[in-house]
């Protein structure tokens, strides 16, 4: 049985694990000093708590939402994104959850150090409560890369206004220091939203032909396609948007349910671009720097169980490994007599094309969601995932790793020292929510997921908050 500690929100506290495995809620805005003991120990920290070495699995919050404008809900941090380059990681999620979509800002945090500490911050030029303030009402749906041939940190977001709406990328050459976003493109508003769901990629293969480019896919309603943007200096600029043939022979290759499209690239300068297609999972892919794609190649099929009351999808996450295999996970139910619950599955290919049987990952028996994967760049079948779990309307986080490229994974692994219930994240009109997506990368070769945790309200503001942990292995 786990022993759970908790400090007093009032005054800070020494805490002391038992010589069992301890949940030790440590997070509370006050500096704690934590030790834990013998057994297995999961611990949920302030940035500035002091944890003993002997405390197994320590989850940080690394950012807090600090907005009190009226429109949104405070304090509430959902959809964290990252992406990790030698030991550095860079996450960003929405900041000030606005219950109709979007958020008051984009917030960042930065690691130099494999996940064990961060310089928090917010991007500026978005919206009036950015600093400097921006022109967009409200910003959302962040996704972020590096550009190794120009040594700079891209972050995608959707700015979205009554008259119109732009996928804007911000720059940083250190991942803290931002500049004012470009638009790589501008749609009216007609009512419903022409743009949704942008992904951000670059290539960084040493070898590849279009080593420097990066790419912006994103749910195209002007043209019903998935479109792709191009940059090769930096993120400065921005070609047209090139899509898929599919269309050409259906009505559209978008179908009714928003795509999720997550762009990745092989070293060799392949873009693979997996994303939901209503029924199944799809990819399409370019072989000459984004200048064309091919029609969609099946992953494979796809049921989901949706989920009352809390904002969940089975939109796909993508990555690649180092020896180039891609490799897509999302959420099923088709593993499940009757559908009754969801699971996790994973699908591999070599060449975007031809895409391995999808396969259950061993998340444990309850409910699971919102999967958030990393493939090691340098250990060739090296992946990480984290994601939630779902039981008696409670959320927990939960970790999985595999060094065989999926065939085998370790024991599931508790993040979440305590479970959240629905009531204490952001509401919107799609039910609770902590993110339509998290993530997971490595830095240094250390996994580090990036996902929101939650603790009870104080009156009518929420305390949800994105937090880190960086775990080592298998």
């Amino acid at each position: 049985m786990l022993a759970v500690a908790a400090s007093s929100p009032a005054s800070a506290a020494r805490l002391r694990g038992t010589a069992r495995g301890d949940r030790i809620q440590a997070w509370n805005g006050v500096r704690d000093t934590v030790s834990c003991g013998r057994g297995r120990d999961i611990v949920t920290a302030d940035p500035s708590d002091r944890v003993a070495r002997d405390c197994e699995v320590v989850s940080r919050a690394i950012s807090r939402d600090p907005y009190r404008n009226p429109q949104s809900q405070h304090e509430t941090q959902v959809e964290p994104d990252s992406f990790g380059v030698g030991s550095s990681v860079l996450a960003v999620f929405q900041s000030g959850r606005i219950f109709g979509g979007g958020a008051s800002n984009i917030g960042f945090s930065f690691s130099r150090n494999r996940g064990a500490t961060w310089t928090r911050g917010f991007l500026p030029s978005t919206t009036a409560n950015s600093t400097p303030a921006g022109p967009w009402p409200i910003v959302s749906d962040p996704s972020v890369a590096y550009d190794a041939q120009h040594g700079v940190w891209l972050v995608a977001s959707l700015a979205v206004a009554a008259d119109e709406s732009a996928v804007l990328v911000h720059r940083s050459s250190d991942g803290v220091h931002w500049g004012a976003p470009v638009s790589a493109t501008v749609a009216p508003t007609l009512g419903p939203l022409l743009l949704d769901k942008e992904w951000i990629v670059c290539d960084n293969g040493a070898a590849s032909p279009f080593r420097g480019h990066c790419y912006v896919s994103y749910s195209d309603f002007r043209t019903n396609e998935i479109s792709t943007q191009a940059s090769s200096d930096g993120g400065l600029t921005w070609g047209l948007p090139t899509g898929s043939p599919d269309t050409a022979g259906r009505p559209s290759i978008l179908g009714n349910f928003s795509p999720g499209v997550q762009p990745v690239v092989r070293p060799d300068g392949m873009v693979v671009i997996p994303y939901y297609d209503e029924n199944r999972v799809a990819a399409i892919r370019s072989t000459d720097g984004g200048a064309t794609y091919s029609t969609a190649a099946a992953i494979g099929s796809a049921r989901y169980r949706g989920v009352a009351g809390l904002r969940v999808s089975p939109l796909p996450v993508a990555e690649v490994g180092a020896d180039g295999t891609a490799y897509v996970a999302w959420a099923d139910c088709a593993p499940s007599p009757g559908c009754a619950r969801n699971s996790i599955l994973l699908s591999s290919s070599r060449d975007g094309v031809t895409w391995s049987t999808p396969a259950r990952v061993p998340t444990g028996s309850a409910d699971a969601e919102i999967p958030g994967l990393a493939a090691d760049p340098v250990a060739a079948g090296r992946l990480a995932l984290a994601y939630y779990t779902l039981s008696d309307g409670r959320l927990d986080v939960w970790y999985v790793a595999s060094r065989t490229g999926g065939s085998s994974w370790t024991k599931p692994q508790r993040l979440s020292t305590r479970s959240i219930p629905q009531g204490w994240i952001a509401a919107t009109s799609d039910g609770s929510m902590v993110g339509d997506y998290i993530s997971t990368s490595f830095a240094g070769g250390r996994a580090v997921p990036v996902f929101v945790l939650a603790r009870g309200p104080k009156g009518s503001r929420l305390h949800e908050a994105a937090f880190a942990a960086s775990l080592a292995g298998p």
